[in-house]
């Protein structure tokens, strides 16, 4: 579960009918759970949300305390404006976003988790979303896609049981242009420029090989 989390996430959860996240996982570092990338006028820009303990940190998800010691809320709003504020559906869905700018949550699973209810709900996907009650290495009935996405890796194929999958690129008109990786960018880029046709593009990044 991830912060803002990247379109190639997005779109294979708009794929599923059901997803199983993982909830009783030892926090990875350099991973998407505390970072997302979003597009301005020079390129992507990385937001990273500070947590206590840093890098030598040991600890489960769960447990992972977001640090407030620096103002990370005020510069992660203002650099979602800067790169967003003028797309087309910025002014409608902002608002909803802002309390995530404005409460002070202790726990990174639980900013994460209710962040990402909100999208889902924001680009209306039909997903039912569980949670693990125990780790599995090797989870049954279902496939594992944990260790899938990692920053600056690109997700083009992958296998879903007996079957290959396809996760590609869509053109939509961006307030800037992309260079790198689009796919990386984290699913807002999606919602400020296309809004209610959100739903309709991620259902088109992924295709069966």
């Amino acid at each position: 579960m991830f912060y803002l989390p990247p379109l190639s996430y997005m779109a294979l959860m708009c794929a599923a009918e059901k997803v199983c996240l993982e909830a009783e996982e030892n926090y990875i570092k350099s991973t998407h759970r505390n970072r997302c990338g979003i597009l301005g006028s020079n390129g992507s820009i990385d937001l990273s949300i500070p947590i206590v303990g840093g890098r030598d940190h040991h600890q489960l998800y769960r447990d992972v305390i977001i640090d407030y010691d620096s103002d990370w809320q005020h510069r992660h709003r203002m650099s979602i404006v800067s790169c967003y504020g003028s797309a087309p559906f910025f002014d409608h869905y902002m608002p909803h976003l802002e309390p995530f700018y404005d409460r002070r949550y202790s726990s990174l699973f639980d900013y994460n988790k209710d962040l990402l209810h909100l999208l889902i709900r924001l680009m209306k996907l039909d997903v039912s979303i569980l949670y693990t009650g125990a780790y599995e290495k090797y989870p049954h009935d279902m496939v594992d896609l944990r260790k899938l996405f990692k920053p600056g890796k690109e997700i083009k194929e992958i296998s879903l049981s007996s079957e290959k999958w396809q996760v590609k690129e869509v053109d939509y008109i961006r307030v800037f242009d992309c260079a790198d990786d689009p796919l990386s960018l984290s699913c807002l880029d999606l919602l400020f420029n296309e809004g209610p046709q959100s739903k309709s593009l991620l259902k088109q990044m992924v295709t069966r090989v």
